[in-house]
């Protein structure tokens, strides 16, 4: 199921002030999208944080305001400010890729809601075809009520560009993530795969550099794919494209039966978000 939230959810309420002291800013806040009994995941390519001197106001009164459970952030260049951010949102734990190369990835998550269990860096001695930026894995329990649901996120940010070398090399990052997943038993585990992918799954370059996960449809599903037919719903409006892909394992396929993924559109919120903020907007999955 797919739905654009600018409509339903980020709506401006009524008053947070922006931080710092940044007494020119309007008074503003968007609707929480944070619900008792579901977990939200949002991907988030920041794109080279910080990309203005208004980001982190910006980007620390927008994740205020959602709430949402869990955050994959990637492209963190200056990771003291992002820390420093976060500590301004209490409710948060967060941890930053240390075997990244350039552009860190950011897990974040409401500490309250979740229990980190384990967390490490995936396939580090293939670094290369995750242009080394192996993928940030967090072990996660959800400590809601009387659950006892364990699952992965792990946030990616896989090679750019289009040319067949950087083909390849998503080709073969997609290969060693099946190959790992389904070690795993892919109905016994549930992960989540979550982050800048850089293609789309309905072109067929996307076909060829995640063919190793889309051969094997009983096991893994990007729950993007349908929202990826619309270019209204595009991650990478530039292009535009849909290049900010969430995949499950088939342990989540249930649950996926009543969730829901779609494009935050805060561009229709903010005229100056792609100014401000990032050249990509966040696409958040969630699931009860």
């Amino acid at each position: 199921m797919t739905y654009l939230l600018w409509i339903t959810v980020l709506l401006f309420t009524s008053c947070a002030q922006l931080t710092d002291g940044n007494t020119d800013a309007p008074e503003w806040t968007l609707a929480s999208v944070d619900e008792p009994d579901q977990i939200e995941i949002v991907t988030w390519n920041v794109q080279n944080f910080p990309k203005s001197g208004e980001t982190i106001d910006r980007l620390q009164a927008i994740l205020d305001s959602l709430h949402a459970d869990i955050y994959c952030f990637q492209e963190i260049e200056n990771t003291a400010s992002f820390q420093r951010m976060f500590r301004n949102i209490p409710d948060y734990e967060t941890v930053i890729s240390t075997e990244t190369y350039m552009m860190h990835y950011v897990i974040a998550w409401q500490k309250e809601e979740f229990s980190a269990l384990n967390i490490q860096e995936l396939f580090e001695d293939d670094s290369y075809f995750f242009a080394s930026r192996p993928p940030l894995n967090v072990e996660f329990r959800w400590n809601r009520g009387d659950s006892l649901f364990i699952f992965n996120v792990a946030d990616i940010h896989m090679k750019a560009m289009g040319d067949a070398s950087s083909r390849e090399r998503r080709h073969q990052a997609s290969e060693i993530i099946a190959e790992y997943l389904l070690a795993q038993d892919p109905a016994e585990s549930p992960w989540i795969i979550a982050g800048d992918w850089n293609d789309d799954v309905t072109t067929s370059s996307g076909q060829y550099s995640f063919e190793a996960l889309l051969d094997h449809p009983d096991d893994f599903l990007f729950v993007t794919a349908e929202l990826a037919k619309d270019p209204d719903f595009a991650s990478y409006p530039g292009w535009p494209s849909f290049i900010d892909n969430i995949l499950i394992t088939r342990a989540l396929f249930e649950a996926h039966e009543h969730a829901t993924v779609t494009t935050l559109r805060l561009d229709k919120i903010f005229t100056d978000y792609f100014e401000v903020l990032s050249d990509h907007r966040p696409v958040m999955y969630t699931f009860k």
